[in-house]
């Protein structure tokens, strides 16, 4: 997928909307009904949102260059003192994602900043065309964001580090890998969100995983040991 391309439709998409709405009745403020960008999201409200990830694995890693969709649920769960609770689902059936972590948002006139610490647990398993594999991997994302925003739309940079607590890869019965403990690379984002429609939120994430093992292609069994920049281009919609 060209991302030149669709930044370009949405861009002018978004212009035709605003466009059409009266600016002197227009009361909307993007703050809380954004998701990535950084804003302590009212105590004790919920908030979801469903996308689908477009991810192109290195071609050293598959004979030919594929794009996998990822369907991806997002919530948060506003806590007092500005802390936050959010979750993430990621799924392609065969390897599933699944972080919980808190976050702390700090918000000053258009520019925000958000510290947070995902644990995820990765579940993967492989039973079709002869194959029984499975794996299974704690993660932890310590990961920090900052923001600027307009009335309708928001700009948000994300950086994590990856680091892997444990992974454990069995092929039947045996062990084919048991690792523990080890740095596994980081990710830098950048999420675009829009006002399209009403309240509801359009988001665009552009996403470089610079990482080792990649979850999502766990069954693969690579055997490289070095550094990976796998793209993703991610779209969402806040619901």
């Amino acid at each position: 997928m060209n991302i030149r391309l669709s930044l370009f439709f949405f861009f002018i998409g978004s212009l035709l909307v605003s466009a059409q709405e009266p600016a002197s009745k227009d009361t909307f403020d993007i703050t809380m009904s954004s998701m990535q960008f950084p804003h302590h999201y009212k105590k004790w409200g919920f908030q979801v949102s469903a996308g689908l990830s477009m991810v192109k694995p290195p071609k050293d890693l598959l004979e030919n260059a594929i794009q996998a969709p990822l369907v991806n649920f997002h919530a948060t769960f506003g806590l007092p003192v500005n802390f936050s609770l959010e979750a993430d689902l990621l799924t392609i059936i065969v390897s599933n994602q699944l972080a919980l972590g808190p976050t702390y948002s700090f918000l000053y006139k258009n520019f925000g900043i958000k510290a947070g610490w995902d644990i995820a647990f990765v579940y993967g398993q492989l039973k079709q065309g002869g194959f029984d594999n499975s794996m299974r991997a704690w993660i932890h994302y310590p990961n920090l964001s900052v923001g600027y925003k307009l009335k309708k739309m928001a700009f948000t940079l994300k950086g994590e580090m990856v680091i892997v607590a444990k992974q454990v890869t069995k092929s039947g019965e045996n062990e084919v890998e048991n690792s523990t403990n080890f740095i596994n690379g980081g990710t830098f984002a950048l999420y675009i969100e829009q006002r399209i429609h009403k309240n509801k939120v359009f988001v665009i994430g552009i996403k470089d995983n610079y990482v080792k093992m990649y979850w999502p292609t766990w069954m693969l069994f690579s055997t490289f040991n070095r550094y990976y920049h796998i793209p993703e281009l991610n779209f969402s919609w806040i619901l």
